[in-house]
């Protein structure tokens, strides 16, 4: 992969990170996605102080109540690697 004779860093450091399991958008990725999800709990929240019935309120609590224990799967996933340091390596 490195044959043609340069010194090319970032391929050298992603490939190292490839082989660590780690590609260098994972964190912009995560962070992505946790912000979609953070939105749609405000988005229900707005939607939960409109609601005047308490079952609707109870299923608005539900898919907020859903929504957290996604974000949390996530930051605790054991493949999650969004806290790899560059220093590491």
């Amino acid at each position: 992969m490195f044959e043609d004779g340069l010194n090319n860093e970032f391929e050298k450091a992603h490939d190292k990170g490839l082989r660590r399991g780690f590609d260098l958008g994972w964190s912009y990725k995560g962070r992505f996605d946790r912000t979609i999800i953070e939105d749609m709990i405000k988005t229900l929240d707005k939607q939960c102080e409109k609601c005047p019935r308490s079952g609707g309120r109870l299923k608005i609590l539900a898919q907020k109540d859903i929504l957290r224990q996604i974000l949390k799967e996530i930051k605790d996933h054991p493949n999650n690697r969004e806290n790899i340091t560059f220093g590491s390596w």
